[in-house]
């Protein structure tokens, strides 16, 4: 046999070996994709806004893993996104806002793919979370963990602006990384987002130029706008003792931002609870889900309450049997800066689904409904606010109001949602 055959031998086997290799990794690394309808009816007698729609990704039974999704009306795309909620590297739900016209119903067609996203879409919300440090960098962080002995003071002075921070173009809230984990909220006068670059304090600069707003509540130790906290005695509680502490973003949008909160053995009413709260604020929303969630079993033995404070001054306010309460007043926000922060006048709202009310308390500073789980290991209830300054707002306490008793209607109502 000569050299040249033996040579040509090799070439031919190299060649055959590439194309099969090339063959195998194409069939392998091919797109996977899994289409299904979902059709969302609104039986409401209203029409929808922006409504939210949430699909379980493990509804969907694909098999391949999910890592995008487009969704369909039509020839018109609608923006998504979807989301990994609990940190393992897979998405767990898609997520989208639509419009539908009271007592009607939609069909949209979904499309799952293994492949990653290639469609960027415009931002609606924002969600910002950073370190303080000596150079005045503030690097971003998306997640932080510290153990339960640190001091609430060290952590809550460790972050810009204290906290995570999240905003729609209507609204922006913090949560504080510390034990009381208060809600506070930041009021705008336009339609805009605006912490990519005022980082929640916004300057007198901005303020003047963009139309930038600012913080509005000074929530001391009050339940704040619609903050989740033990109740024992009578009042509420702070999340004292605890193992672990955890603040995160889990969502950053385009639609929606997602922030967690996560208490590991909380020392609470003779038990040891690990809790995990999730923020979700929409695109075009106002209002704040609040999904709290425990590991134990048992809890549904134990109590917890949120409410809204009574604003320092001038305060009118109500608070319903069925998990319903308002306030509005006027407060000053930065005490310490009464020249650049003036007096602010604001509206709060929070609204918990009957079931979980256990009673309705009223004290010197808060509006407060007591919750229980229901005898499950989870609850959900939402909170929202206005601020005065808003351009065609809420003007007075009875608009206001006027607008809460229709938001707890609304939520109510939810639309349904079939999936084939």
């Amino acid at each position: 046999m000569s050299k040249q055959f033996v040579t040509m031998k090799k070439t031919a086997l190299f060649f055959v070996t590439c194309i099969a290799c090339n063959l195998s990794q194409s069939v392998w690394g091919q797109t996977k994709e899994q289409n299904i309808s979902v059709t969302v009816q609104n039986d409401w007698t209203q029409e929808k806004k922006n409504e939210p729609i949430v699909i379980k990704l493990n509804q969907i039974h694909a098999d391949f893993t999910i890592h995008s999704a487009t969704v369909w009306d039509g020839t018109k795309e609608i923006p998504s996104q979807t989301d990994d909620l609990n940190r393992d590297g897979e998405a767990d739900e898609l997520a989208f806002v639509i419009d539908l016209p009271a007592q009607s119903s939609k069909t949209l067609q979904v499309r799952f793919s293994s492949a990653s996203a290639l469609t960027t879409y415009p931002a609606q919300v924002y969600a910002q979370m950073k370190l303080n440090d000596k150079g005045q960098k503030h690097p971003p962080i998306q997640y932080l963990s510290v153990p339960g002995t640190t001091p609430p003071k060290q952590i809550y002075s460790a972050l810009a602006h204290h906290g995570p921070a999240f905003e729609s173009d209507l609204v922006a809230y913090r949560i504080y990384f510390d034990n009381r984990q208060s809600i506070d909220i930041y009021g705008k006068k336009l339609r805009q987002l605006e912490l990519e670059t005022g980082n929640y304090y916004s300057s007198q600069a901005l303020r003047k130029e963009k139309g930038y707003g600012n913080d509005v509540l000074w929530a001391g130790k009050t339940v704040s706008a619609g903050s989740f906290r033990g109740w024992e005695n009578n009042e509420p509680q702070y999340i004292d003792k605890v193992s672990l502490r955890s603040e995160g973003i889990l969502a950053y949008g385009p639609i929606r931002t997602v922030v967690e909160v996560d208490d590991r053995n909380w020392e609470y009413q003779g038990k040891k609870l690990n809790m995990t709260q999730h923020y979700i604020l929409y695109a075009g929303h106002r209002d704040l889900q609040v999904n709290v969630s425990f590991k134990e079993p048992s809890v549904k033995e134990n109590t917890f309450c949120t409410g809204v404070m009574k604003v320092e001054e001038n305060n009118i306010g109500f608070l319903q049997p069925d998990g319903l309460a308002g306030s509005w007043g006027t407060n000053l926000p930065e005490k310490t800066d009464t020249i650049n922060n003036p007096r602010e006048t604001v509206g709060l709202g929070v609204c918990v689904p009957k079931r979980h009310v256990s009673k309705t308390v009223e004290d010197d500073a808060n509006y407060l409904v007591v919750v229980n789980t229901d005898g499950d290991r989870s609850l959900s209830y939402h909170l929202t606010f206005c601020a005065a300054k808003e351009e065609n707002g809420f003007k007075g306490p009875d608009a206001w109001f006027a607008y809460l008793r229709q938001w707890q209607q609304a939520l109510q109502h939810p639309c349904r949602i079939t999936i084939k």
